[in-house]
């Protein structure tokens, strides 16, 4: 070898010495023994034929109920048919996969990490207010038959309309009608569907504190809302694709019901919203050919915020004049904190630390994402609503939690804090 080649193999030699230690050494010896008992260790299709056999003798169409139990060292018995050595264990990606098959609460689900976004918790709820809205049934029959009729309704395409058309209600269907007369409402059956809104809207703002809520979730807690007897302003994310630039009337409501919770509020402030000058309920208006009511004014308002008019070819246009409604409305959470009475477990501050952590690792993203305006917008959705968690009654004062925030800015990637600093600094303003 000449001296290049004895300097690259000495290199190498070195490194391996240092990094596994010399053949023959203890530590070398132990790493080789450690190697060995993996390489013999059952291989993961032999161990998951294993826990397809104990799962075969469960009913198929539930869930199990502990991941434990079917998860236990492998036996005699089944080493005798598998080949896989008695006392293995269950390796942990086989676990992972089985606890998607936990049968439980949704909010047993939620702490287990089974339920990655408010969508997937809005396809779990309509069984709870399934069961809410049957509960003014007393025969078990038909109780048990609308509660199987408004699963199947949940399952349908939805679809948005124009001309603030809405599809087809659940009560609107005939045979539904039909067995109106045989329901018997009392103060039982609103306090459980009370009590459900309220709990929804608890484990929504606890498990996705930074998340806009889902459509398909919002109408799960108008269902509930209108089985408690209410008649809350619960609205939904439009489509800017078919937008017309007119808000139905309940919009206008739900910030107003906003106004009642955050008038003179760092929200307020931060967001520049006058509530003392929405239109009221007198600006209400009906017209041909449309399916709901409206309030021009509110209309008018969101137009002037987003600083232009909708237009059917400019889509981004419509979005700024939507994105102005959901500042106003505070999108259904000031319903949540207000009228249901919705309160997070670890309290308001926490929330906002949590929305702010998701900021953070949003605007991480940005950097290596070639198309990065959706990731934006989810940035601006936890930031709104960390914002209103700041400005609830109860939360504290805003300014310690927003110094809390800035010193936890100082712990992020530079490119993060370079992004989020000018934020930051004018809502500490």
């Amino acid at each position: 070898l000449d001296a290049r080649e004895r300097g690259l193999l000495q290199h190498a030699v070195d490194s391996m010495v240092r990094r596994r230690g010399r053949p023959g050494s203890p530590e070398h010896v132990a790493l080789r023994e450690r190697q060995s008992r993996d390489a013999a260790a059952p291989m993961l299709h032999t161990l998951a034929r294993v826990v397809v056999n104990r799962l075969a003798v469960l009913p198929q169409d539930l869930g199990i109920r502990s991941v434990e139990a079917l998860t236990g060292p492998v036996t005699a018995q089944e080493s005798a048919w598998s080949g896989v050595p008695a006392g293995a264990l269950i390796a942990e990606p086989i676990r992972r996969v089985l606890r998607r098959a936990l049968a439980g609460t949704v909010t047993e689900l939620i702490d287990a990490g089974l339920v990655p976004s408010a969508e997937v918790l809005a396809r779990l709820v309509p069984q709870t207010a399934a069961t809410a809205a049957a509960a003014s049934y007393p025969d078990e029959a038909l109780r048990s038959l609308m509660v199987a009729t408004y699963q199947a309704f949940r399952n349908r395409r939805s679809l948005l309309l124009t001309n603030l058309d809405h599809q087809v209600r659940l009560d609107e269907l005939p045979w539904v009608r039909a067995v109106a007369a045989h329901r018997t409402p009392g103060t039982g059956t609103s306090a459980t569907a009370t009590l459900a809104l309220r709990r929804l809207g608890e484990l929504a703002l606890d498990g996705f504190p930074a998340t806009l809520l889902p459509n398909t979730l919002v109408r799960e807690l108008v269902a509930l809302d209108r089985e408690a007897g209410g008649r809350l302003p619960w609205v939904e994310e439009l489509a800017t694709d078919i937008f017309e630039g007119t808000f139905s009337a309940k919009y206008a409501a739900a910030a107003r019901l906003a106004g009642d919770l955050l008038a003179d509020s760092l929200y307020a402030r931060y967001y520049d919203i006058d509530y003392a000058a929405l239109p009221g309920a007198d600006d209400v208006r009906r017209q041909d050919g449309r399916g709901a009511a409206f309030s021009p004014a509110f209309d008018e308002l969101c137009i002037a915020r987003a600083g232009t008019r909708p237009n059917w070819h400019i889509v981004a246009a419509n979005g700024m004049i939507i994105e102005q409604a959901q500042i106003l409305t505070t999108h259904n959470l000031a319903t949540l904190v207000g009228p249901v009475g919705a309160r997070p477990a670890d309290g308001w501050t926490e929330l906002a630390h949590r929305a702010f952590t998701v900021v953070t690792r949003l605007t991480a993203r940005l950097s290596h994402i070639p198309r990065p305006l959706s990731t934006v917008k989810d940035i601006a959705y936890a930031w709104r609503q960390m914002v209103l968690f700041l400005s609830v009654p109860g939360a504290g004062d805003p300014a310690v939690v927003v110094d809390g925030l800035q010193r936890k800015l100082t712990e992020v990637a530079p490119d993060v804090r370079y992004r989020l600093r000018p934020a930051l600094a004018g809502l500490a303003r």
